[in-house]
């Protein structure tokens, strides 16, 4: 990211979120995302669950992407009314992104040894995700940009009930 980059702040006086960062946070949580498509489409065409691979929908792989759906309600919740979880969440989202990338990693890595061979889809296109995956960690820890950003919370609002110190 380059020094124009943190000028651009909310409201709230904190550095804004890049589109860039919510794109690598959907390619990171795609499970998610393709469930949540598949459950909307499915209404439509029961073929669309076929999306969801040979075994179908799976809970594992929900779990291995949960932290990164974490941080992503975390980094909506950065308002100053958020609460205590939000801002732990947000202050560790480079550890929880790099967490995701390698949970991601070894899960594809278990789903591609299993496999029988390898076709462009599923698996070929997995292991490209999670080779964005690591692109996108090594991204949030090297660059001053995203230190920032995930060190930035809106301050809480004061308790109007709470006497001021003096």
């Amino acid at each position: 990211m380059q020094d124009s980059a943190f000028l651009d702040v909310d409201r709230h006086g904190v550095l804004r979120v890049p589109g860039v960062l919510w794109l690598g946070f959907a390619v990171m949580a795609r499970y998610w995302i393709l469930v949540v498509i598949v459950t909307a489409s499915a209404r439509r065409s029961q073929q669309s669950v076929l999306l969801l691979g040979e075994g179908g929908f799976s809970w594992a792989w929900l779990l291995v992407q949960l932290p990164i759906v974490l941080l992503m309600v975390a980094g909506f919740q950065r308002v100053p009314a958020a609460g205590r979880w939000a801002r732990e969440v947000w202050r560790r989202g480079r550890a929880i992104v790099a967490l995701a990338a390698l949970l991601n990693l070894g899960w594809t890595a278990h789903m591609l040894w299993d496999a029988d061979d390898w076709a462009l889809w599923p698996e070929l296109f997995l292991a490209s995700c999670v080779l964005i995956d690591v692109a996108i960690a090594l991204a949030v820890w090297r660059d001053r940009f995203f230190a920032q950003l995930f060190s930035e919370f809106p301050a809480p609002e004061a308790d109007p009930n709470k006497e001021p110190r003096p």
